[in-house]
């Protein structure tokens, strides 16, 4: 291509796309409201093509721009031509009602003629709009659509659309921006959309942002793109508009008219369908001084209301009334729902619907009616009876059929704005069965939807939800969406809220009698405190979990607290312990059809069996839980597993193998925003980069697992990525460097009761002071670490330290302790097929350089029937 030039996109469409007026090549899709391409490569369903250079896709309502009916906005047109030749974002201000739609709906007519962007994008922002609903709207429609894009972080969100921004230039408007700002700062409150407006000013490449909003939106950070705050229209252009709608008066009254005003447009359009009505003169209208004080946007409403009480009939009342409830366009279908009267058949609300188009009060796009915002703002206020015609509203929605299949968030609409009206409705035990009955929370768990999730339970709680009595009348519903709310915040690493809640629900539970509730939280306590770090106290809580699951016989909730029992067994180090737990539980799912459950047990088998050293028997576990994952879709797990085989093949030797496991978990945990898993899985990198010599790798590595568990307050992470820190300055000859970290490795282990983690950095303080020469204190850690280990089971590395203790014993020529130590060493490794066999026999080698073939075979037919008891005897004088 040439410099300027840019692709023709290639668009895959889904099997309901239809082509429509070939000349204008207008297109719908699914999810896609209306759609117009020019010279495009569809590919269609069947696999043929329809070639058509650039394209415009529209997501909810973009106003229309019929010049017979639109007038003036040239001067506005240009002035928004010369923002964009120096920068990339803009977004255009003013009072409801002057245009603020139509001037950048008009600007997309302008830029579509030049052919200057390969395609743009319009999306009216609503209240159940999210940042992956834009993202994904965009990338869907340049043919690059991203599953379960809710699952990937916020970062990673937008760095997938602006890289397709700079891969070649698009134009975006995104139209009521004002929808997601907090009233009072201007900042947006719902998460993203502050990145959004920074990354548009500072990485849009050759593409173009335009907002429109009623306030100047600011990014947290205070960055606000270029302000163009417009008024209305001009005065040529406003008298053309009174004139072309009929009003014959002399130029004088009608420059009055716009100078009162200040040519806002609808206040102007409403104006006239008073004076034509014929019940008053312009004259007597400019006598009212009432109407004309305040600010312009106040001069429209108070022309709207003199319609209103003037001008319109009971029934014309009502319907503006009942669509102002609606959020989006809906068919005649949803106001007869709404309005709940016989009467208000389908032609009798077409009829009225026909005299409130003519007179410019209602919007029509196909089969579906809505109002301009202004309008539908003072309607809703108008409204007395609300929360009785929302109730209808979700009738409403519920009536409609839900897909069978649900892939996305889309799928859900129909549910959130049900669940939506019922709250309006005050009918919050009905809301919260749209949650639980049809398995919304479920759904949207699976999509990655925790912040929508966490925006819907508050709905149905009252501001404190700590203090304040409950709205939901069913106590046990209530304490169930507390749980839920905590487990929301504790995916998105926010656990000590989480416990907050949690803690709530138990104390309601128990003041009711609500055993299942009382489990529920019991153990999400467990779990809580067992990702803090502190799992003697999980297994507390778990077993008080796990005591009233038998007592109420839920089968399926003691299989759970069985597991997580093992879990919190498996991080003391215990991992002995941890399988049989395991191996209940996973008899338990398997009683029950729990697939998912015996998935998870299965890979918690993996583990214990790769710490403990026996890695083939891992492996095994770790595959058979990988496919359980990818058989459910479950992506948490399948990340969780490919890590396992990732450290099994570690474990092996195999360190390459390794690596590509640890990298493709990684990817998914990235994706789905898992900040534990995605630092487990960065040190796991840095510990197969150390064992591949790659210093400068692992150390990146194991810096960011680091940065992320002092994050979360993971402990068990923190200690870890310490102890491997100081690898690292060990091996690059920082001795004392490595040191600390390992000391403040080893009090972390000791705080929270890890006792594998200790033995593991005490043995790494006894590397130390060995390379320090400080034998004493080498002899002194090592021979700690070994008794931890024998205690735990921990055999790969017992064998370690065995062969470590080896090391010193021949130092000091004491050959018969070394030969010993050797020897055990080489047993373990043999038995658990640990790679360290190869250091322990080079040992054994060298040992047998410096004694002769004959003297060391002599020895090893004294020690070798008597090895086992010369090592307990020593271990007892360490003891003592």
């Amino acid at each position: 291509m040439t410099p300027g030039e840019f692709s023709v996109p290639k668009i895959q469409v889904s099997g309901d796309f239809k082509l429509g007026d070939v000349s204008g090549q207008a297109a719908i899709g699914e999810n896609i409201t209306q759609t117009v391409y020019k010279d495009c490569t569809f590919i269609l369903p069947d696999g043929s093509n329809v070639h058509g250079k650039s394209w415009l896709y529209t997501q909810g309502i973009r106003p229309t721009t019929d010049p017979t009916n639109i007038f003036g906005r040239e001067r506005e047109l240009d002035k928004i031509d010369e923002f964009f030749k120096d920068i990339p974002a803009l977004v255009i201000t003013g009072y409801r009602g002057t245009g603020k739609s139509t001037l950048a709906s008009m600007y997309l007519d302008r830029l579509g003629k030049r052919g200057t962007f390969v395609g743009m994008y319009w999306r009216k922002v609503d209240e159940t709009i999210d940042i992956s609903d834009v993202v994904g709207g965009f990338l869907t429609v340049v043919g690059k659509p991203i599953k379960d894009l809710g699952q990937y972080k916020i970062g990673d969100q937008l760095n997938l659309l602006f890289r397709e921004l700079n891969a070649a230039p698009y134009f975006l408007v995104l139209d009521n921006f004002e929808i997601v700002l907090d009233s009072q700062t201007n900042v947006s409150q719902k998460p993203g959309f502050s990145e959004l407006i920074e990354k548009a000013n500072e990485s849009a490449g050759r593409s173009r942002v335009l907002f429109t909003s009623w306030e100047y939106p600011a990014s947290e950070r205070g960055i606000r793109p270029k302000c163009y705050p417009i008024g209305g229209i001009d005065e040529a252009a406003a008298i053309q508009l009174l004139r072309k709608s009929g009003l014959t008066e002399h130029d004088n009254e009608l420059k009055k008219v716009i100078e009162l005003s200040g040519g806002h447009p609808l206040a102007l359009i409403l104006l006239v369908q008073i004076v034509k009505e014929g019940a008053e003169t312009l004259s007597s209208i400019l006598d009212d001084n009432t109407l004309w004080l305040g600010e312009k946007g106040e001069v429209a409403e108070r022309i709207l209301d003199k319609v209103y009480t003037e001008r319109l009939n009971t029934e014309e009342c009502r319907l503006l009334q009942y669509l102002s409830l609606l959020r989006e366009p809906l068919p005649t279908r949803a106001i007869a729902t709404i309005a709940n009267d016989p009467g208000w058949t389908d032609i009798f609300i077409k009829k009225i619907a026909s005299n409130l188009i003519r007179k410019s009060l209602l919007q029509k796009t196909g089969e579906n009616y809505w109002e301009e915002s202004l309008i539908q703002n003072y309607m809703y206020i108008k409204m007395f009876d609300k929360a009785k015609r929302h109730g209808f509203a979700y009738q409403y929605y519920l009536s409609l059929p839900m897909p069978k299949k649900r892939t996305n968030k889309e799928d859900l609409r129909f549910l959130i704005e049900a669940y939506y009206h019922a709250c309006m409705a005050k009918e919050y035990d009905k809301a919260a069965s749209i949650i639980l009955d049809y398995n919304l929370h479920e759904n949207l768990e699976r999509f990655g939807e925790y912040r929508t999730l966490v925006e819907i339970y508050h709905k149905i709680l009252p501001k404190d939800p700590l203090r304040e009595t409950p709205l939901i009348s069913n106590i046990q519903t209530h304490c169930s969406i507390l749980g839920n709310l905590g487990v929301a915040y504790s995916t998105l690493s926010q656990e000590r809220i989480a416990i907050e809640y949690y803690e709530k629900a138990l104390e309601i539970s128990q003041k009711v009698g609500d055993k299942h509730n009382e489990s529920a939280s019991f153990g999400n306590l467990g779990r809580a405190h067992i990702l803090l770090g502190r799992p003697k106290d999980g297994i507390i809580y778990y077993e008080k979990a796990l005591e009233i699951a038998r007592q109420i016989g839920d089968r399926k909730a003691e299989g759970i607290r069985i597991g997580n029992i093992g879990n919190a067994y498996s991080d003391l180090g215990e991992k002995r312990t941890a399988i049989e737990y395991y191996e209940k539980a996973m008899k338990i799912a398997q009683e029950i059809g729990e697939i998912r459950n015996q998935g998870v047990w299965l890979g918690n088998i993996g583990n214990a069996y790769s710490i403990l050293g026996e890695q083939r028997k891992a492996i095994e576990c770790y595959g058979k839980a990988k496919e359980i994952a990818l058989q459910i879709g479950d992506k948490q797990s399948e990340c969780a597993w490919l890590g396992g085989l990732g450290n099994a093949y570690n474990n092996l030797g195999e360190t390459e193998a390794a690596i590509e496991y640890f990298k493709k978990a990684l990817e998914i945990a990235q994706k789905i925003g898992d900040k534990r898993n995605e630092g487990g899985l960065s040190g796991n990198i840095g510990c197969a980069c150390y064992a591949l010599r790659d210093i400068k790798n692992a150390i990146t590595y194991f810096e960011n697992a680091l940065n992320i568990a002092q994050e979360i307050v993971d402990k068990l992470g923190e200690l870890t990525w310490l102890g491997n820190i100081g690898n690292v300055y060990r091996t690059m000859g920082k001795r004392l460097e490595a040191v600390k970290y390992y000391e403040r490795a080893v009090k972390i282990a000791k705080e929270i009761g890890d006792r594998r983690g200790e033995g593991t950095w005490l043995g790494g303080l006894g590397n130390a002071y060995r390379d320090l020469g400080e034998m004493g204190k080498t002899f002194e850690y090592y021979a700690k670490a070994l008794k931890i280990a024998h205690e735990i089971g921990d055999r790969g590395n017992e064998g370690v330290w065995f062969n470590n203790l080896g090391n010193i014993f021949r130092d000091k020529k004491k050959y018969k302790e070394a030969l010993s130590f050797y020897l055990l060493a080489k047993d373990i490794f043999t038995q658990i097929e640990d790679p360290d066999i190869e250091t322990t026999e080079s040992s054994l080698k060298n040992l047998k350089e410096e004694l002769g073939e004959k003297e060391f075979e002599q020895l090893e037919a004294e020690v070798g029937p008597k090895k086992e008891e010369i090592i307990k005897k020593m271990l007892k004088e360490i003891d003592e």
